[in-house]
């Protein structure tokens, strides 16, 4: 999303229909008009640029809180298989003590 155009069109929103109809009383003259609608569309994109910035960072915050559980979970399956592999090794070898101790 463009932070231009989305605080364009909230200000258009916001101050167009207030800003027109002090034009069409009379109390303000066109250019001012546009001057004050370009002034409320830049802090309006303003606003909406650093409204965009928090949800770009709680999109990458989301990403790394799955990445971190991703890698959480494969450690987890990493120990388990390693804890299989040496419980099978020692079985084996107690196996082969058992076979070399038979007459």
């Amino acid at each position: 999303m463009n932070a231009l155009v989305v605080g364009a069109g909230v200000a258009a929103v916001m101050a167009g229909p207030s800003l027109y109809g002090l034009v069409q009383n009379g109390e303000l003259d066109s250019s001012t008009a546009i001057g004050r609608g370009l002034v409320v569309a830049g802090v309006c994109a303003g606003g909406a640029a650093y409204v965009l910035s928090l949800v770009r960072n709680y999109e990458k915050e989301g990403e790394r809180k799955d990445k971190h559980e991703a890698m959480l979970a494969a450690l987890a399956e990493a120990e388990e298989a390693a804890k299989r592999h040496a419980d099978a090794v020692a079985a084996a070898e107690e196996n082969a003590q058992r076979k070399s101790e038979r007459p």
